[in-house]
């Protein structure tokens, strides 16, 4: 489908540390989209094949980059015993998040936003959903310091 795209933050737990996974020169997993598979399967598939296993896939967020919807996924994954080479780990840090108006996104939003809000809400559901929770039993402890929500709009007023 042309005008939209999938892209997957691939996380893991490294003791008391959330880490993220990208290939060398990109910041997220990307995928391309069957329309025959639900998106995060086709997310899940994608994450897969780097040698990873996935836990828990969960749509967190999608903005508009290029005059294209981007669907984002936060993927939680196993930690690696192995990565391809093309690939690198880093540590995620804390981003205000990006803030608009009550009816649409805003202006402009970076990679470490959409984490940030994909922490947030994944705090909720470690919370809010047994199967986030059991999936994750140890996320509880070092999403504690995220404010747990569940989404929040953003956006221009009406008529503006």
């Amino acid at each position: 489908m042309s005008g939209a795209s999938l892209e997957a933050i691939v996380l893991f737990l490294d003791a008391d540390e959330i880490r993220r996974i990208s290939p060398h020169g990109r910041e997220t997993v990307l995928a391309p989209w069957d329309p025959d598979l639900d998106p995060g399967e086709s997310i899940a598939d994608e994450v897969a094949a780097l040698g990873v296993s996935p836990v828990m896939v969960h749509s967190t967020s999608w903005r508009v980059v290029h005059r294209q919807i981007v669907l984002t996924f936060l993927v939680v994954v196993e930690p690696p015993r192995d990565l391809p080479a093309t690939h690198e780990v880093a540590s995620v840090v804390r981003a205000e998040l990006a803030r608009g108006h009550a009816t649409g996104a805003p202006a402009d939003v970076h990679l470490s936003q959409v984490v940030e809000h994909g922490l947030r809400h994944l705090a909720w559901l470690v919370q809010e959903d047994d199967a986030i929770h059991a999936a994750l039993p140890a996320w509880s402890r070092v999403l504690a310091t995220y404010a747990r929500e569940p989404f929040r709009a953003f956006g221009r007023e009406p008529g503006e």
